[in-house]
Protein backbone atom coordinates (compact mmCIF):
# COMPACT_ATOMS: atom_id res chain seq x y z
CA UNK A 1 0.00 0.00 0.00
CA UNK A 2 2.80 2.44 0.93
CA UNK A 3 4.61 1.73 -2.35
CA UNK A 4 1.44 2.46 -4.35
CA UNK A 5 0.88 5.71 -2.43
CA UNK A 6 4.46 6.84 -3.05
CA UNK A 7 4.07 6.15 -6.79
CA UNK A 8 0.78 8.09 -6.79
CA UNK A 9 2.42 11.08 -5.06
CA UNK A 10 5.39 10.91 -7.41
CA UNK A 11 3.04 10.97 -10.43
CA UNK A 12 1.29 14.08 -9.12
CA UNK A 13 4.64 15.73 -8.38
CA UNK A 14 5.90 14.84 -11.87
CA UNK A 15 2.87 16.43 -13.53
CA UNK A 16 3.16 19.56 -11.39
CA UNK A 17 6.88 19.81 -12.21
CA UNK A 18 6.18 19.40 -15.92
CA UNK A 19 3.58 22.19 -15.71
CA UNK A 20 6.20 24.46 -14.11
CA UNK A 21 8.96 23.49 -16.54
CA UNK A 22 6.67 24.05 -19.54
CA UNK A 23 5.93 27.54 -18.20
CA UNK A 24 2.18 26.97 -18.22
CA UNK A 25 0.08 29.74 -16.70
CA UNK A 26 -3.53 29.75 -15.52
CA UNK A 27 -5.86 29.19 -18.45
CA UNK A 28 -3.34 27.14 -20.44
CA UNK A 29 -4.33 23.69 -21.63
CA UNK A 30 -2.14 20.96 -20.18
CA UNK A 31 -1.03 18.06 -22.38
CA UNK A 32 -3.43 15.19 -23.02
CA UNK A 33 -3.43 12.03 -20.91
CA UNK A 34 -1.66 10.20 -23.72
CA UNK A 35 1.06 12.85 -24.02
CA UNK A 36 1.53 13.02 -20.24
CA UNK A 37 1.84 9.23 -20.07
CA UNK A 38 4.48 9.25 -22.82
CA UNK A 39 6.46 12.20 -21.48
CA UNK A 40 6.45 10.99 -17.89
CA UNK A 41 6.71 7.27 -18.68
CA UNK A 42 3.69 6.34 -16.55
CA UNK A 43 0.50 4.51 -17.44
CA UNK A 44 -2.57 6.35 -18.69
CA UNK A 45 -4.70 5.11 -15.74
CA UNK A 46 -2.05 6.55 -13.39
CA UNK A 47 -2.13 9.85 -15.29
CA UNK A 48 -5.94 9.87 -15.12
CA UNK A 49 -5.85 9.25 -11.35
CA UNK A 50 -3.32 12.04 -10.83
CA UNK A 51 -5.34 14.46 -12.99
CA UNK A 52 -8.49 13.67 -11.00
CA UNK A 53 -6.63 14.49 -7.81
CA UNK A 54 -5.23 17.73 -9.23
CA UNK A 55 -8.75 18.69 -10.32
CA UNK A 56 -10.11 17.91 -6.85
CA UNK A 57 -7.39 20.11 -5.34
CA UNK A 58 -8.37 22.94 -7.68
CA UNK A 59 -5.04 23.01 -9.52
CA UNK A 60 -6.56 22.03 -12.86
CA UNK A 61 -10.01 21.92 -14.38
CA UNK A 62 -10.96 19.05 -16.65
CA UNK A 63 -13.57 19.79 -19.31
CA UNK A 64 -15.28 16.75 -20.78
CA UNK A 65 -14.02 16.42 -24.34
CA UNK A 66 -12.01 19.62 -24.04
CA UNK A 67 -8.96 18.66 -22.03
CA UNK A 68 -7.52 19.90 -18.78
CA UNK A 69 -6.64 23.49 -18.02
CA UNK A 70 -4.44 25.03 -15.37
CA UNK A 71 -6.36 27.10 -12.83
CA UNK A 72 -5.17 30.10 -10.89
CA UNK A 73 -3.08 28.85 -7.98
CA UNK A 74 -5.33 30.59 -5.47
CA UNK A 75 -8.65 29.41 -6.96
CA UNK A 76 -9.01 26.44 -4.63
CA UNK A 77 -12.06 24.83 -3.10
CA UNK A 78 -11.10 25.87 0.43
CA UNK A 79 -11.37 29.50 -0.65
CA UNK A 80 -14.95 28.90 -1.70
CA UNK A 81 -15.65 27.27 1.65
CA UNK A 82 -14.24 30.23 3.56
CA UNK A 83 -16.06 32.72 1.32
CA UNK A 84 -19.38 30.92 1.75
CA UNK A 85 -18.86 30.82 5.51
CA UNK A 86 -18.28 34.57 5.55
CA UNK A 87 -21.16 35.64 3.34
CA UNK A 88 -23.89 33.40 4.80
CA UNK A 89 -24.09 35.41 7.97
CA UNK A 90 -23.31 32.32 10.03
CA UNK A 91 -19.87 33.67 10.75
CA UNK A 92 -18.52 36.30 13.02
CA UNK A 93 -15.49 38.47 12.49
CA UNK A 94 -14.16 37.03 15.75
CA UNK A 95 -14.20 33.53 14.21
CA UNK A 96 -12.08 34.74 11.31
CA UNK A 97 -9.59 36.52 13.58
CA UNK A 98 -9.52 33.49 15.88
CA UNK A 99 -8.75 31.15 12.98
CA UNK A 100 -5.94 33.41 11.85
CA UNK A 101 -4.50 33.48 15.37
CA UNK A 102 -4.64 29.67 15.61
CA UNK A 103 -2.81 29.32 12.31
CA UNK A 104 -0.12 31.76 13.38
CA UNK A 105 0.30 30.18 16.81
CA UNK A 106 0.73 26.83 15.08
CA UNK A 107 3.44 28.36 12.89
CA UNK A 108 5.24 29.78 15.92
CA UNK A 109 5.09 26.39 17.67
CA UNK A 110 7.03 24.86 14.74
CA UNK A 111 9.98 27.21 15.20
CA UNK A 112 13.11 26.23 17.07
CA UNK A 113 14.52 29.74 16.86
CA UNK A 114 12.22 32.73 16.57
CA UNK A 115 14.66 35.53 17.43
CA UNK A 116 14.52 36.72 13.80
CA UNK A 117 10.92 37.79 14.51
CA UNK A 118 12.05 40.25 17.18
CA UNK A 119 13.17 42.72 14.51
CA UNK A 120 9.58 42.82 13.22
CA UNK A 121 7.82 43.52 16.52
CA UNK A 122 6.93 47.08 15.46
CA UNK A 123 4.86 45.98 12.47
CA UNK A 124 2.00 43.52 12.78
CA UNK A 125 2.00 42.89 9.03
CA UNK A 126 5.77 42.35 8.78
CA UNK A 127 5.77 40.15 11.90
CA UNK A 128 2.99 37.90 10.61
CA UNK A 129 4.28 37.73 6.99
CA UNK A 130 7.80 36.89 8.16
CA UNK A 131 6.42 34.20 10.45
CA UNK A 132 4.36 32.55 7.72
CA UNK A 133 7.25 32.72 5.23
CA UNK A 134 9.16 30.33 7.51
CA UNK A 135 6.51 27.60 7.28
CA UNK A 136 7.57 24.86 4.90
CA UNK A 137 4.04 23.75 4.06
CA UNK A 138 2.55 25.12 0.86
CA UNK A 139 -1.08 24.31 1.70
CA UNK A 140 -0.76 25.83 5.19
CA UNK A 141 0.68 29.00 3.68
CA UNK A 142 -2.04 29.24 1.01
CA UNK A 143 -4.79 28.76 3.58
CA UNK A 144 -3.21 31.41 5.81
CA UNK A 145 -2.92 33.85 2.89
CA UNK A 146 -6.60 33.45 2.03
CA UNK A 147 -7.81 33.72 5.63
CA UNK A 148 -5.54 36.74 6.08
CA UNK A 149 -6.89 38.35 2.88
CA UNK A 150 -10.44 37.95 4.19
CA UNK A 151 -9.34 39.40 7.55
CA UNK A 152 -7.71 42.38 5.80
CA UNK A 153 -10.87 42.99 3.78
CA UNK A 154 -12.71 43.83 7.01
CA UNK A 155 -10.30 46.74 7.56
CA UNK A 156 -9.93 46.06 11.26
CA UNK A 157 -6.22 46.93 11.40
CA UNK A 158 -3.67 44.97 13.38
CA UNK A 159 -4.45 41.44 14.53
CA UNK A 160 -1.98 41.72 17.43
CA UNK A 161 -0.80 44.66 19.47
CA UNK A 162 2.94 44.97 19.98
CA UNK A 163 2.52 43.61 23.52
CA UNK A 164 0.67 40.58 22.15
CA UNK A 165 3.43 39.96 19.59
CA UNK A 166 6.01 40.12 22.37
CA UNK A 167 3.94 37.72 24.48
CA UNK A 168 3.72 35.26 21.57
CA UNK A 169 7.50 35.11 21.41
CA UNK A 170 7.85 34.69 25.18
CA UNK A 171 5.42 31.74 25.22
CA UNK A 172 7.30 29.94 22.47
Amino acid sequence: MEKKRNAFEMNIAAIKLMIEQDGLVPGDRIPSERELAERLAISRPSVREALRTLAYLGIIETRHGGGSFLLNRDDHTYIQIIAQFLVTGDSKFEDLAGTLRLLEQSAIAQLDDYTFLEEHLDSDTAFRETLINTVKNDLFERIWRQVNAFYQSFGQGELYTRAEREALLKRS
